[in-house]
């Protein structure tokens, strides 16, 4: 999914239906595969609102200007350049597959996890939690989802910890970030910690890493993420196939770390 997908759905999702923004946002979700072919004015006369209107919606979501807005409307599903997306990964196994075939390729991907996931770095990472008062955790697409669900978890155990759903602010709070700070970030392939994934405009390098003072726990299936220099602990788990199933993985890794955060902190309350 592109950058401006996804800031979309994200308007769409936390503001209320009677904005000014939730109603640009809906009408360029509607006409989503026109943009790139329209001007500011003809995305004004559509919202029925003025141009500078739009300029500062392109600002409020995260982008310079309206050109690049437009650029980033070019985003179209692309299977030979990227195959980890939804539709090119997920659903195209699935049309040309069984139901039964995509449950055993999952099953298969949980075993190996359950082989190769190493708890002493998960108790580290507890441990962690523990020390920092400020916690984070951060994804992107399903990846978030971990990371809103992993807070859920937490909350539930009274650690409550930081999360965005927006990109452009999960970076702002990574690069800002003090050494008091505690950040996991969930990402399958390790290009999260690499490189801007959702602007599939080119390879962009990710610079908020060299800024941040925190410290940080990438939660990935890319083993050389563990030589990562902006990488502190590094918690790995192998999958053999090429579906895409670490969403169903990592809400099993967040169910064993939440599991050993309530054991230490009611061993804890023991002394």
């Amino acid at each position: 999914m592109g950058e401006l997908l996804n800031r979309l759905l994200i308007i769409l999702n936390n503001g209320s239906e009677n904005t000014t923004y939730h109603h640009i946002a809906n009408i360029m979700l509607v006409n989503f595969n026109s943009l790139r072919n329209m001007t500011i004015s003809d995305i004004a006369d559509l919202c029925y609102v003025s141009k500078s209107t739009i300029s500062k919606f392109a600002r409020h979501i995260g982008f310079e200007d309206f050109s690049e807005l437009k650029l980033a409307s070019s985003y179209k599903s692309d299977k030979l350049s990227n195959n980890l997306n939804f539709n090119d990964n997920i659903l195209s196994f699935l049309l040309e597959s069984t139901e039964d075939e995509y449950i055993d390729r999952i099953i298969d991907d949980l075993m190996l996890m359950k082989k190769s996931l190493n708890f002493s770095k998960i108790d580290q990472l507890v441990d962690y939690i523990v020390k920092y008062d400020k916690v984070a955790a951060f994804g992107l697409l399903f990846s978030e989802s971990a990371a809103m669900d992993f807070q859920m978890k937490l909350a539930y155990n009274e650690k409550y910890i930081i999360t965005h759903i927006n990109d452009v602010e999960q970076n702002e709070f990574i690069k800002n970030a003090d050494k008091d700070t505690f950040i996991i970030i969930f990402t399958n392939s390790g290009n999260y910690i690499k490189k801007y994934q959702l602007i599939t405009t080119g390879n962009i390098e990710k610079n908020v890493f060299k800024n941040t003072k925190a410290k940080i726990v990438v939660i990935t299936s890319n083993s050389e993420m563990e030589k990562h220099p902006y990488v502190d602990l590094c918690i790995t788990y192998r999958h053999a196939s090429s579906i895409q199933t670490h969403p169903i993985l990592f809400q099993l890794i967040t169910d064993f770390i939440a599991s050993r955060y309530r054991k230490k902190k009611i061993e804890q309350l023991k002394v």
